[in-house]
């Protein structure tokens, strides 16, 4: 019942632009509630150091607000990763790796947490790459971080699916995605990343993947789904093609 239900709201035209309003209309209260703080800040500003300056003329006063309305944007950058972590948890709260059909209830919560990540993804995670704030976000959503932990991409997915070992470093614009959509239906599976190793930039891992520890896997390297990287590895992109182990491609080229 509730699958028919799903499924016509999706298909007719009126309901899902109904659907979609009522959807943006919760990201701005999330947002909204994420900008409290940088509000209060700006009407202290403008109450202290504006209106109730004689001068009609205060370069002072002006520099002083100026200052102020900078608190507030990297005010509303953490409030916003707090806030939005804690909401997309709520969204995904007993989630399991799996199959979701476009028209199960599990998917229509998923839609709505990944247009939220993707909100902070652009307007807030860019600000904060290669930072411990980040690492607190990814934790927020249930993601396994161990220690000495660098990640300097904003491109980690379905993050609660995803463990990282010790001593990991992630470069720029890595995409880590514990998800994929095929056919109908949505895959959600587990990243399992090892310690000491290193993700380059720009690799691309897919749902299902294990890499184990100590392991180099290069920048452009796309690892396909459910695909175990075995320890010691080194990985590296061949242009157009998965990301093969250096030995067995010199093995092949041999051949």
């Amino acid at each position: 019942m509730i699958k028919k239900i799903i499924g016509f709201l999706i298909n007719n035209q009126v309901t899902f632009t109904i659907l979609n309003l009522l959807t943006c209309c919760f990201y701005a209260i999330v947002l909204g509630i994420s900008l409290i703080p940088s509000i209060i800040i700006v009407i202290f500003a403008s109450k202290s150091l504006l209106i109730n300056t004689t001068a009609a003329f205060n370069l002072g006063s002006i520099a002083l607000f100026a200052i102020f309305l900078g608190l507030s944007f990297y005010a509303f950058l953490f409030t916003g990763l707090f806030v939005t972590a804690i909401v997309q948890r709520l969204l995904v709260a007993g989630f399991k790796e799996g199959k979701y059909n476009t028209d199960s209830p599990q998917f229509s919560r998923w839609l709505v947490y990944s247009g939220l990540h993707v909100i902070v993804l652009n307007a807030i995670l860019p600000f904060m790459s290669g930072s411990p704030f980040t690492k607190m976000y990814y934790r927020l959503l249930g993601c396994k971080i161990g220690k000495n932990v660098f990640i300097n991409t904003a491109g980690l997915h379905d993050a609660y699916l995803l463990e990282i070992g010790d001593n990991v470093v992630i470069g720029g614009k890595a995409d880590i995605s514990c998800h994929i959509f095929e056919g109908n239906h949505l895959t959600l599976a587990k990243i399992k990343i090892g310690s000491n190793t290193l993700i380059g930039t720009e690799a691309y891992i897919m749902p299902g993947v294990t890499i184990e520890d100590n392991c180099n896997v290069g920048m452009y390297s796309y690892i396909r789904k459910n695909k175990t990287i075995h320890e010691g590895s080194i990985i590296m992109a061949l242009p157009g093609l998965p990301a093969k182990q250096i030995a067995k491609m010199e093995k092949d080229s041999r051949n």
